[in-house]
């Protein structure tokens, strides 16, 4: 199976701060109130124990935190349960005495009348600006990404329309730039619902017909520049026939039809509306893409592609 360079969707920055205030803010204020008294009365040794129990509590307990540690529930980057617990304990207990450091100054003060302005500013610049830097970072990472994939990516509507005589399952469209290995990654999740074809066949007339004229797909998705090739596959259960397809995608047609007299891809489909680009199925493996009206590829009929027993069962819940 050849591999391409799939796009990967980027999720905006996003912080909630009443949440923040409520998970992170609020209990980081009331555990250094309390670690105030422990370092006035009791000491650093002390202090540096119930941290270390707070910390195991919160890591335990506190199920909204895990949640600003997705790094760790991350499971493709094969950290251990063990592993990931151990580190995010570790992360809390470091917050916790980032935090009591400012009251551990304080205590100097007020026993010891020593105040270092140095220590102050660190951990101010500490407890404050590296939360602020990270935000930051991660907002021009966003930015960068973005931006580089609205240079090498069109974003368009997709929309997937049956024959009237057709009920099928979409299994994959993907549209390829073959030079450069980039790929559109559309995830069909509007699929129609899967019967057998028993099942199907059974169905009374009136909810056969809802099924079959409902738009199997209709989202905005993500074609690379110059893509000259395009991957079709779905399963006709009407025919009981899986169709494996591929074929040249006339790109440069259709960015003509979106700007006449111009391929400039840092103007094209960018910060304007745009009509869907539609492909329409039809029985016996023929397809057609049209956009504004053009007809851009028009493939009246394909072969039958080859799928065993077991994939059509998994993919398309064949029952016989």
């Amino acid at each position: 199976m050849k591999r391409y360079k799939l796009y990967k969707k980027v999720k905006p920055v996003y912080c909630n701060f009443e949440e923040l205030l409520a998970n992170i803010v609020l209990p980081l204020v009331i555990a250094s109130y309390i670690s105030y008294p422990i370092l006035y009365f009791f000491g650093t040794q002390s202090a540096i124990i119930f941290n270390v129990f707070l910390s195991l509590s919160a890591n335990y307990f506190h199920k909204g935190l895990k949640s600003y540690l997705p790094i760790f529930n991350n499971n493709d980057l094969g950290f251990r349960p063990s592993l990931s617990w151990f580190c995010s304990f570790i992360i809390i207990f470091i917050v916790l005495l980032i935090a009591d450091f400012g009251f551990y100054l304080l205590v100097l003060y007020q026993k010891k009348n020593e105040f270092n302005i140095f220590h102050f500013y660190s951990w101010l610049g500490i407890l404050f600006g590296l939360p602020l830097l990270y935000y930051t970072l991660k907002l021009g990472q966003y930015y960068f990404v973005k931006k580089y994939q609205d240079l090498e990516f069109i974003n368009i509507v997709l929309a997937v329309n049956y024959d009237l005589n057709l009920f099928l399952a979409i299994n994959n469209i993907q549209f390829v730039n073959t030079a450069n290995r980039k790929s559109s990654d559309i995830k069909i999740t509007n699929n129609i619902r899967s019967y057998s074809q028993k099942e199907f066949m059974a169905v009374k007339t009136k909810s056969r017909h809802y099924y079959i004229n409902k738009e199997g797909f209709r989202e905005m998705v993500q074609i690379p520049f110059n893509a000259d090739t395009v991957l079709l596959s779905w399963f006709s259960y009407v025919e009981n026939k899986y169709y494996e397809i591929e074929i040249p995608f006339p790109f440069k047609k259709f960015i003509e039809e979106q700007q006449k007299c111009s391929i400039d891809k840092f103007k094209v489909f960018r910060g304007r509306e745009t009509k869907p680009l539609y492909l329409h199925l039809y029985l016996n493996g023929g397809f057609k893409f049209f956009y504004k009206d053009i007809i851009l590829i028009d493939s009246p009929e394909n072969k039958e592609g080859e799928i065993n027993e077991e994939e059509k069962k998994m993919k398309f819940g064949m029952i016989y």
